[in-house]
């Protein structure tokens, strides 16, 4: 099993119905982390307007991941949703992809926006036993990973160890055969 992160920057992009279908076509079920797309955004705008703690704009931005989640799941009506690391694996044992709604999960990470969710697919990979991690990235794959990266990504790597992958957005013909470039 792979846990596939689709970021914020398909939000708008007609890749992200590609990835979506590919994905929930259930030849290769995986496990689908969302970014916080425009609703992490606007997590960060009132955090700078109201200039309220880190913990809170975590939690919010847990909530943002949610909603692009469910969003996911409404432009593609075969993903089943799920919170609970243990119920993800079992949607995916039963044959079907799932998306992963993080905030009732509330996995315990340092609350900041070191972490975002990059990260969160490698802790989530770790939880259910994945294989892999594929994270869909609309940047170039030859932009330096520092640059394509959150800055706990590292951390949360060397503590998984387990198969990283980039793959770009126009890539979703490529699954499962996860052809972006092997990261590190």
């Amino acid at each position: 099993m792979w846990v596939v992160k689709i970021g914020c920057s398909l939000y708008d992009s007609p890749q992200l119905e590609a990835w979506l279908r590919v994905i929930a076509a259930g030849e290769h079920p995986a496990i689908l982390v969302p970014g916080g797309g425009p609703f992490a955004d606007q997590v960060r705008v009132a955090q700078q307007r109201w200039q309220f703690d880190d913990a809170t704009a975590h939690s919010m931005a847990l909530c943002a991941m949610d909603q692009y989640g469910l969003l996911m799941s409404g432009i593609e009506e075969r993903l089943q949703t799920a919170a609970d690391p243990q119920q993800l694996k079992q949607i995916v044992a039963d044959g079907h992809s799932a998306v992963w709604l993080p905030a009732a999960a509330d996995p315990d990470v340092e609350p900041s926006w070191r972490v975002t969710a990059d990260s969160l697919a490698l802790w989530l990979a770790a939880k259910v036993g994945a294989e892999g991690v594929l994270l869909v990235k609309s940047a170039p794959l030859t932009t330096a990973g520092s640059d394509l990266l959150d800055a706990a990504f590292d951390e949360f790597q060397r503590q998984w160890g387990g198969k990283v992958r980039l793959a770009h957005r126009d890539g979703s013909s490529d699954w499962p055969a996860l052809s972006g470039y092997a990261f590190g």
